[in-house]
């Protein structure tokens, strides 16, 4: 059976008549409409208007072996499908078109491995010889040397570097402040730490505050003037 023999077969049973009734009402034999039915054949081209009359469809539809209602609910089923297919793809990335890089694969890698391995180590510190205290320094170490890599790993690829400076940023400067900072407060963070001095040495996240200041208004000068 062909999708319109399927569908003039869907409609007869709806509309309650047989074939007989249905071969009486357009002039034509039961085996006629029988060979509709099961695809050996298919009605004159004169008799297309009649059947949609009688079944209350448009010739389109029953060429197509569906109604129109019918079309646009498959049609939003496949639209919804790609979306979902869309979401899941984009799931893990900064944006819907923007796709994971090899860089970032590898950068996101290397984090990982070093977040697990400050959380082990500090586990194993803390579990084995009670030194909890002092040495929870390297989480938020391991997730600022993380942001440091992401840094460098958006710097490495030249598309977003292609983008910042579109926006009218100077991709450069931004990296350098960012690593600058990230790094200031590391080493704040082991010397408060470590060493117990954290009141004379929080300058040194201040001055990287102004340094990154500077930087970052030659940066932009640059940019804008080239």
């Amino acid at each position: 059976m062909n999708k319109f023999g399927d569908f003039l077969y869907k409609l007869r049973k709806e509309k309650g008549i047989t074939q007989s009734m249905l071969a009486d009402e357009l002039g034509v034999t039961n085996k006629a409409v029988s060979k509709w039915e099961t695809g050996e054949s298919m009605p004159e081209t004169s008799l297309l208007l009649p059947i949609s009359r009688i079944f209350d469809v448009t010739v389109d539809e029953l060429l197509d072996g569906k109604r129109k209602s019918e079309q646009i609910k498959d049609n939003k089923f496949a639209d919804d499908k790609e979306e979902n297919f869309n979401k899941e793809k984009y799931l893990f990335t900064r944006g819907k078109d923007e796709k994971i890089s090899r860089l970032d694969i590898i950068s996101g890698t290397v984090c990982g491995v070093i977040i697990m391995t400050a959380t082990i180590i500090y586990l194993i510190i803390g579990g084995v010889y009670n030194k909890w205290s002092g040495y929870w320094i390297l989480l938020p170490a391991a997730a600022l040397t993380c942001g440091i890599i992401g840094i460098i790993s958006d710097l490495c690829n030249r598309e977003k570097r292609r983008q910042k400076i579109e926006r009218g940023e100077n991709p450069y400067t931004s990296a350098v402040c960012g690593i600058l900072m990230l790094t200031c407060i590391i080493v704040y963070l082991f010397l408060g730490a470590t060493l117990s001095l954290w009141h004379p040495y929080w300058i040194i996240v201040a001055a990287g505050g102004v340094c990154c200041g500077i930087i970052g208004m030659l940066g932009n000068l640059f940019i804008h003037k080239k």
